[in-house]
């Protein structure tokens, strides 16, 4: 049993009976602060609400942060439904493709495996808290009395929460209700942008190791990770080693290697020819500076997942075999690229178009000494990915993931990665955000010493928390700017359809109220209904 199902263990068991006593004694519990809310225990204070009483006395400042939070809300708003109808466009190719665990749907430090159990706590605290905050400053700034602030707890913090007065809240004018609703969004947008600034200045000052390479260290091609049963799981080379020198197997001499690189990939390339139809004997280094030699692979392009409803699953491509070449037919010319890592097969991939036609040939993982097969595999017509042909596969270098110290910092410190135009700039945001998924944060531990840091381990602590900081607010920010219930883009949206019911034409309040209530009802249930479809397909 790992460290983190260890302690949310004992955190459960500690947190039944006090449950379960709240529950029978709901008269006691009240007068220690502590109310039953569904399986959760609300930890009722009146911690904050001086402070927010002080802050609140520059109203002129919140008035006009009041109106920045309504158009960044609404900004967020409009990436939310974005991102949201994208992955449902998605989803036919995600069914049946395997998800990444239920474990991922809960927000639990140390159960969730994208969350580290301190920073996370620390960083989900914090993003909780001036959430709230926000909340209980503009209800102060615009008159509404703050009833009480606390937690939900169970097992662990579930949220902060701030109570407005609820006769007061719902007396409001429309205006300074969308301030209160807007105003969490808008205070863990602006501490993201602080925490991603802050870890931008400090990484700045990390520069990478010298590994003793005649070549630019932060080239060296680097192993991120490695996929199970791929020939670069049974090479022997462990995750975080630097790939330093190549050799075909039976000769003495090794070449050097460099990196090619490109948003999508990163592969090896060295002075002599790589093909999967031969055996090489790789090179690389570790942590302690010690230079090994792996066992025989072969290295090349090795297709890692074939996509359902494809024409790489029509053309009976299976994973874990390796593309030798591909054969494009475009306007009745037909030229065969030879594949000789994963780097040529984007490239490749880039200058297709839908309508295409395409013949794959495979090579099949071989164990050394053993002739290597090549197939042929029947004509297909790609279909369209964005401006380009798509196939239906994704692939790796014989099972590495590679990168190389430069890319690697560049990608943890830059949120827009290879963007270009809007779209981009918009798609590479929300790959930023997929970082933990693939193990970011921003650095791997097991690579930092690849670099070297001004304060050692301490500067790692830093970023890495300003890292969580950032992560943690950005996605409640989005997150909330959901147009459903109970999210407070729920209530933002409801307010904005009020009005424009009202520029519409629509005076009267409660006709306008109404209708604005059935119809932010409505887009709530379905919005919901996408969300979990989406969260499912992508965890089960």
């Amino acid at each position: 049993m790992d460290t983190g199902t260890l302690v949310l263990l004992i955190l459960t068991i500690i947190y039944i009976p006090i449950w379960v006593w709240v529950w029978r004694n709901p008269e006691k519990a009240a007068k220690v602060h502590l109310v039953k809310y569904g399986p959760l225990v609300m930890i009722k204070t009146q911690l904050g609400i001086k402070s927010m009483d002080k802050i609140a006395k520059y109203r002129r400042f919140w008035l006009f942060f009041g109106f920045v939070s309504r158009l960044l809300s609404a900004i967020l708003f409009f990436l939310m439904m974005y991102m949201l109808v994208m992955a449902l466009i998605a989803l036919p190719q995600r069914i049946g493709s395997g998800g990444i665990g239920i474990e991922y749907a809960l927000a639990i430090p140390g159960f969730n495996p994208m969350l580290p159990l301190t920073y996370g706590i620390v960083a989900l605290f914090l993003a909780m808290v001036v959430h709230e905050m926000g909340h209980g400053i503009q209800s102060r700034v615009n008159g509404c009395k703050v009833d009480s602030t606390g937690l939900l707890y169970g097992v662990v913090p579930w949220g902060a929460f701030c109570e407005p007065n609820e006769e007061q809240l719902s007396k409001l004018p429309r205006r300074p209700q969308l301030d209160i609703y807007a105003a969490g969004i808008s205070i863990n947008t602006f501490v993201a942008v602080i925490s991603v600034a802050l870890m931008l200045v400090i990484c700045s000052g990390i520069s990478v190791a010298n590994f003793g390479q005649e070549q630019n260290s932060g080239d060296i091609p680097g192993i991120y990770s490695i996929d199970d049963q791929s020939p670069g799981f049974d090479s022997g080379i462990p995750t975080s080693a630097l790939i330093t020198g190549i050799k075909l197997y039976g000769e003495d001499t090794f070449h050097t290697v460099t990196a090619i690189t490109s948003s999508k990939t990163v592969a090896i390339q060295s002075d002599i020819d790589i093909s999967p139809t031969s055996f090489y004997v790789l090179e690389y280094a570790l942590e302690d500076s010690s230079h090994l030699e792996s066992k025989p692979i072969q290295m090349g392009a090795l297709i890692k997942s074939v996509s359902n409803n494809s024409p790489a699953k029509e053309a009976d491509l299976n994973v874990l075999t390796y593309l030798y070449s591909i054969t494009i037919t475009h306007d009745g010319e037909s030229v065969e690229h030879f594949i000789h890592n994963s780097y040529d097969f984007f490239e490749l991939m880039s200058t297709t178009s839908g309508g295409d036609k395409a013949v794959v040939k495979t090579v099949t993982v071989t164990d050394v000494g053993q002739e290597v097969k090549i197939d042929t595999h029947e004509e297909v017509t790609l279909t369209t990915s964005g401006s380009q042909g798509y196939l239906g596969i994704s692939v790796t270098n014989a099972g590495f993931t590679m990168t190389t110290p430069d890319q690697m910092m560049l990608r943890a410190t830059d949120p827009f990665y290879g963007a270009s135009d809007p779209i981009s700039y918009i798609q590479g945001f929300f790959s930023y955000l997929s970082g933990p998924i693939n193990g970011l944060d921003p650095i791997p531990n097991a690579i930092t010493w690849w670099y070297d840091a001004p304060a050692g381990d301490v500067t790692w602590i830093i970023v890495k928390l300003l890292y969580w900081i950032f992560w943690l607010d950005i996605l409640l920010a989005i997150s909330n700017a959901l147009p459903a219930y109970p999210f407070d883009g729920g209530f933002l949206f409801e307010g904005g359809i009020n009005w424009l019911l009202e520029k519409l034409g629509i005076k009267d309040d409660e006709r306008r109220k109404k209708m604005s209530g059935n119809i932010s009802s409505s887009v709530s249930t379905v919005t919901l209904m996408m969300f979990a479809l989406v969260i499912l397909t992508f965890i089960i």
